[in-house]
């Protein structure tokens, strides 16, 4: 079955591999966003989306990284 996923975190680096990752093993319609805070020029953090099969190693990699589902619990 093919599952969405949207996940959010502060980490560029976790956020580039789990990208590779997602690409790397067959996922669609890949999305790498950042999010910033304009007034102060700083990044506030970044949103990975991608579909893939809900057993793929991109989806269950996100679990031992810096991954949230809701960006306000960064």
């Amino acid at each position: 079955m093919i599952v969405r996923v949207d996940v959010y975190t502060k980490d560029v680096d976790a956020a580039l591999s789990a990208f590779k990752t997602a690409f790397e093993t067959g996922a669609s319609d890949l999305n790498l966003n950042s999010y910033d805070d304009r007034d102060a020029r700083v990044v506030r953090y970044f949103n990975l989306s991608f579909e893939a099969e809900h057993s793929s190693k991109a989806i269950s990699d996100l679990d031992n990284g810096p991954f949230n589902v809701d960006s306000e619990k960064l």
